[in-house]
Formats: C-alpha cells, structure tokens, sequence
C-alpha cells in the first residue's frame, strides 16, 4: 500500500479551541485545516441532553437533572461526540510511548465525549501498540475500573493492517453513562433504580432496531470508510460506555485495535 500520509507529531495537534464554536452552534459545520490538510468536523449528537430527556421521560421523572442526581451519575454532555473527518490521510501522535493520551485531544473528549477522526491513523512509530478487541453484541461496559489509572480507551483501523484494510462488519455504539441507567429502569430492572451509579457492563436494547435510536440516543461509529481508510475513536470511560454492534445481527467482523492510555 503507497499513500501520501501528512504526519502531525506535536502535541496539542487539536487545538481544542479550534472546535469551541461548535459547542455554540451544534447543528452547524467547522472547515478547518491541519497539518495542511482541510477537515470538516460537526457534533455527531447535537442536543444530547434534550433527547435523552425526550426518549426516557417517564423515567426521568423531574427531567434530566433529578435523574443525574437520583442516579448519582453526572451528566455534563448536552453535545454528544466530536466527528472530524480529513480529505486526505493524516497521522496524528494521538499519545505519546508512554501511553499518555495528547492534551488537546483529551480537553476535546472531555467537552464532548467521543472524538472520532476519519481518514486518519495513529503516529506510524506507535502503530505496535495495541491489542484486538471484539466483544458480544449489544453489551454496554466500561474497559477499565474506576482505580485504574488509563481511563481512556482509543480504537483503531489501521488502513496498513491487512485484516483491518477494508470496512468492518461491526460497529462500535457509544452512550452517555446516564443513558445505560435509565434504559435499566425502562426495563424494569428494579436493581438499577435502588443502587446508584453506573455498572461495569449492561446487555441493553436487545430485540429492539437498534438502528431507530442512532443519532437520537446512541452514537455510531460504523468503521465503514472504504478499504486503506483511517479511522480512530477516542473515549473516558468515566462517562461513556461502548458496546459492539453486529451489523447484520450475525457476523462479528475483525476485531478492532485497542489501547488504553492515561
């Protein structure tokens, strides 16, 4: 595979302050460029906070704020996920060898939950350092305990791995810690409603068309950019969970990269 790939190795490469004006207006477009590359990035979930309110009243009770505190599970992410998206391939130094996640891309997590950057990779002397994860359809969980000290978990398509080359037949779905609490008591799960805070794992909207609640209530990240694309997704897992979604409701695909960093 030959392609001209435009490297940013300094740290801060997202000036998170380049995204702010999103967070003013969350249905609208940021044109951008790095590293002499031109992005688009736009809020994959704009007012988060309005649907879950929306889609989870009968629980919610007294809204989205009583919920937060019954639950005792903050909730501070009214603009769901970050996508960028390049126009042509970019290596960004997401952390560095001591598996330190970059400063700007950890301000911009913490703004708005997921970051996912499109028709990039990570820096090419860090690209060893990762596992393959796949996990079961539709289970909703954390990658590390709250002790831990690498809480945010980065997952990768490496558009030079063979086996990662082409599209994935699986997603990888996001949601606000809240979300998982308050889908629980949808389904009557009395446990969730007397024990505060958030579980390590949760099997949620099975038997639903999952499909229905992308983009409402669910973030997707569909892997799906054509073959030697890409692709890479950022997370806290203090206050995102993931899960994986078999497309077809069947076959689970290639497992994707996986490393945690602090």
């Amino acid at each position: 595979m030959s392609v001209a790939v435009a490297r940013v190795g300094a740290a801060h490469a997202l000036d998170p302050k380049s995204f702010e004006a999103l967070a003013g207006n969350p249905r609208g477009e940021l044109r951008g460029r790095l590293a002499g590359v031109a992005y688009r990035a736009a809020i994959a979930i704009p007012d988060y906070g309005r649907s879950v309110a929306r889609h989870y009243a009968q629980q919610t009770g007294g809204g989205l704020p009583a919920a937060s505190a019954r639950s005792q599970i903050p909730f501070d992410l009214a603009q769901f996920g970050l996508v960028i998206a390049f126009e042509s391939p970019v290596e960004i130094a997401v952390h560095d060898p001591a598996m330190r996640l970059d400063d700007g891309i950890r301000a911009l997590v913490g703004r708005f939950g997921p970051v996912i950057m499109r028709n990039a990779m990570v820096d090419h002397t860090l690209r060893g350092m990762f596992h393959r994860n796949i996990f079961p359809p539709l289970r909703f969980h954390v990658d590390r305990g709250p002790t831990m000290p690498n809480q945010y978990s980065c997952f990768t398509r490496d558009p030079f791995d063979a086996e990662q080359r082409g599209p994935r037949a699986s997603s990888t779905l996001f949601i606000a810690n809240i979300v998982a609490w308050l889908e629980s008591l949808r389904n009557g799960d009395a446990a969730s409603g007397a024990s505060p805070g958030v579980k390590p794992s949760y099997d949620l909207f099975t038997g639903q068309d999952v499909t229905a609640l992308f983009g409402d209530i669910i973030l997707e990240q569909p892997w799906a950019a054509p073959a030697g694309t890409g692709e890479i997704a950022v997370l806290d897992n203090r206050t995102v969970l993931h899960a994986t979604w078999h497309k077809d409701g069947r076959t689970p695909g290639y497992r994707i990269g996986a490393r945690y960093l602090t």
